[in-house]
């Protein structure tokens, strides 16, 4: 396992690519320093879709689709869309009731009282636990199928509502360095990030999951899309100011509320920022059986994404992130198996499985990584 030269980001992550320098692909791209002039590209880039979304607006009278959770990303992505003179129909694939937290709920409300539009998506409660059981027994992963039916919302969304152009945020590859194939605004082949799997639902057609119960999860054939009749975009590519901070300040500043008190300490969460996952905290779960998985947790990727915009210095980091990351409170786990109904011993035999004993090692009867974060 190396660590990137310039931040914390590990060659570890799927699809991550480092250089010869030892820098990661995130770094290599912000490093670029995007010109005026590609920003004026992607502007008329961006305006040109927005043009034909216009033309082909929907009966309802919206011109795009946005996936939201209510958290900062969605916020600023819904803000925009209106600031280039689109109308969008905002989509939110919401978690079942005793995932969903009070928080979550909140912020979702408060982005409706910006003066938008919300459609929810509601799962099957039962359905939905099934598949998250068995995506962690299987993949020590429970997100896989939340991810998949948030991602395939949004152009489902869009093509049984009539309306032309569905809008994801952020571009997995120039954000993270994943393997999801795209270097541009183009989303069309979203559906093959590392945790959709290719839009799948094999592995969770067990326990009475069946694919037509399971409809929702499942990304609509893209030969629908082949005549144009439906395009799709990361819009956050042509946000100049975007990224995890920015973004962050900008939600608060139109009435987002973050996490607070012992919520928000990185102890608990692993996390450095107190303004991300507020719909829900089984994530910070994930985030440790990933920390297991290829030795990295939030800590490190959000430290690292405001090191690469100039917020934060590596050397003043490396402390925090040798500290912190990785950490999850056994509230969090305790209330995760309570829901999935499994025990305790069942979770850490499935978390300690998924351990890679090629960065980890134990000494003294504790477990470390063979890397340090300096």
């Amino acid at each position: 396992m190396r660590i990137c030269k310039k931040c914390f980001e590990p060659d570890t992550r799927p699809g991550q690519v480092f250089n010869k320098e030892g820098v990661c692909t995130p770094c290599q791209v912000q490093a670029t320093k995007i010109s005026a002039e590609e920003w004026e590209r992607r502007h008329l880039e961006l305006m040109e879709v927005v043009d034909w979304a216009r033309k082909r607006r929907s009966r309802g009278g919206y011109d795009c689709v946005i996936g939201v959770s209510g958290g900062k990303d969605s916020t600023c992505l819904a803000l925009f869309a209106r600031e280039v003179g689109m109308n969008p129909l905002l989509v939110c694939c919401t978690y079942p009731p005793q995932q969903f937290t009070e928080l979550g709920a909140y912020d979702l409300s408060n982005l409706v009282s910006l003066g938008f539009d919300l459609l929810t998506v509601n799962i099957a409660p039962e359905v939905m636990k099934t598949a998250i059981r068995h995506s962690f027994f299987k993949f020590a992963n429970w997100c896989k199928p939340s991810e998949m039916a948030l991602y395939s919302s949004i152009p489902r969304i869009a093509l049984s509502h009539g309306i032309a152009l569905a809008c994801a945020g952020e571009n997995p590859f120039l954000t993270f360095g994943n393997e999801c194939g795209s270097l541009d605004g183009d989303a069309s082949n979203i559906f093959t990030m590392n945790t959709l799997d290719g839009g799948d639902l094999t592995p969770y057609l067990e326990d009475g999951n069946t694919v037509e119960n399971m409809l929702l999860f499942k990304f609509p054939d893209k030969e629908k899309w082949a005549d144009k009749t439906l395009r799709m975009i990361y819009l956050g590519y042509y946000i100049k100011d975007w990224s995890l901070s920015n973004n962050g300040k900008k939600a608060i500043e139109n009435g987002l509320k973050v996490r607070t008190g012992i919520e928000a300490d990185p102890a608990r969460t692993g996390a450095y920022h107190n303004h991300t996952f507020l719909d829900e905290d089984f994530v910070i779960v994930n985030n440790f059986l990933k920390y297991l998985k290829f030795g990295f947790g939030q800590a490190a990727q959000q430290v690292s994404d405001d090191i690469r915009h100039g917020y934060l210095r590596r050397e003043d980091m490396a402390d925090f992130v040798q500290k912190y990351d990785g950490r999850c409170d056994g509230e969090y786990i305790r209330r995760f198996i309570e829901y999935i109904d499994i025990t305790e011993e069942a979770f850490w035999e499935v978390a300690n499985k998924a351990r890679n004993l090629d960065i980890w090692e134990e000494v003294n009867d504790e477990w470390k990584l063979k890397v340090r974060h300096d």
